[in-house]
C-alpha cells in the first residue's frame, strides 16, 4: 500500500517537473528573447550603453536565442559595440 501511493507520488512528482520544463522552454525563453531584442533596439538607437548589466544580460539572451534572424543581426551590431 505504502509504495503503491509513493510510486504515484513519484510519478506525480516527475510530471510536475517535466511540466515546469516545458513552461521555461516554450514560454519563459521566447518572452526573455522578445525583451533582449525590444532591450537591444534601444541600445543600438541610443548609441552607447547606459547600463553595463543589463547589456551584458541583452548580449547573451540574443547569443544564446534560436532560429531568430532579427536577434542575430542585433547580437552583430552590440558585438561590434562591445
Amino acid at each position: 500500500m505504502l509504495t503503491e501511493r509513493y510510486l504515484l507520488f513519484s510519478i506525480f512528482l516527475l510530471m510536475l517537473l517535466g511540466a515546469a520544463i516545458a513552461f521555461s522552454l516554450f514560454v519563459v525563453k521566447p518572452l526573455q528573447t522578445r525583451w533582449a531584442i525590444v532591450k537591444a533596439r534601444q541600445i543600438v538607437e541610443e548609441g552607447k550603453v547606459r547600463n553595463k548589466w543589463q547589456f551584458r544580460n541583452v548580449y547573451r539572451m540574443l547569443a544564446t536565442s534560436k532560429n531568430d534572424l532579427e536577434a542575430t543581426k542585433l547580437w552583430q551590431i552590440l558585438d561590434r559595440m562591445r
